[in-house]
């Protein structure tokens, strides 16, 4: 398996470890899926595949007696339409490498999230208030970003270190701005100095990330009944 799909998806499943602690569920990982022991927090999904070879039948026999429910396939390679589960979105991995090892200063106009009140505000234009909750700023390796243009929030994302990468997450702007990638990695890498920043995307943001530096390195599906 490509290294950088590997540090992508590892990232993705310490970052659910992380929301469940927060929101007070237990999980397990065995046989190539991780799991939710209880309904996880809103936006996240009850499984996640992090082995290729990882079968259907092994995610639904992980999942039997729960009616709603949501599968992230991190590999794009399981079809469960034939299971009363729907297709909610496909999206592709992405991976930037680290740039120069020493500290700098960010990019103009970005600043860190430190308030709950802040947290509040960024939460609001991005529609997580239920879920990022406020003790996630006493986390030191969360950072909440915002982008100021003239005294308003315009944008924010996520950047949660571990295992040696950075999961860059929660990205979004305000209608009619458009967030700059290039830009915001060269934030991360101010704060995260030379470690390669990972994540995924979909549409136009994927877009975005791609002619910003990032580079596709494999595919993923979220399913959901």
């Amino acid at each position: 398996m490509d290294p950088r799909l590997r540090s992508a998806v590892d990232a993705s499943v310490g970052w659910y470890e992380d929301l469940c602690a927060l929101h007070g569920v237990g999980s397990m990982l065995s046989d190539g899926v991780w799991s939710a022991l209880d309904p996880p927090p809103p936006l996240h999904s009850d499984a996640v595949v992090v082995e290729p070879a990882v079968t259907a039948d092994r995610v639904l026999t992980r999942l039997e007696g729960r009616v709603r429910c949501g599968v992230k396939d991190s590999f794009a390679t399981i079809d469960l339409s034939g299971e009363g589960m729907d297709l909610l979105f496909a999206a592709t991995w992405f991976h930037r490498e680290g740039g120069r090892s020493e500290e700098r200063a960010a990019p103009p106009g970005w600043t860190p999230v430190r308030s709950a009140d802040r947290l509040a505000e960024w939460t609001g234009q991005h529609d997580t208030g239920e879920v990022l909750l406020p003790p996630l700023l006493r986390r030191g390796h969360f950072l909440f970003l915002a982008k100021q243009v003239d005294d308003r929030m315009v944008g924010g994302a996520v950047a949660r270190l571990g295992s040696g990468v950075v999961d860059v997450s929660n990205v979004h702007a305000v209608p009619g701005y458009s967030l700059d990638w290039a830009e915001l990695a060269d934030v991360v890498e101010a704060w995260f100095p030379g470690r390669p920043l990972v994540g995924y995307e979909r549409g136009d943001a994927l877009d975005a990330a791609l002619s910003g530096g990032f580079v596709a390195v494999g595919d993923l599906r979220v399913w959901v009944r």
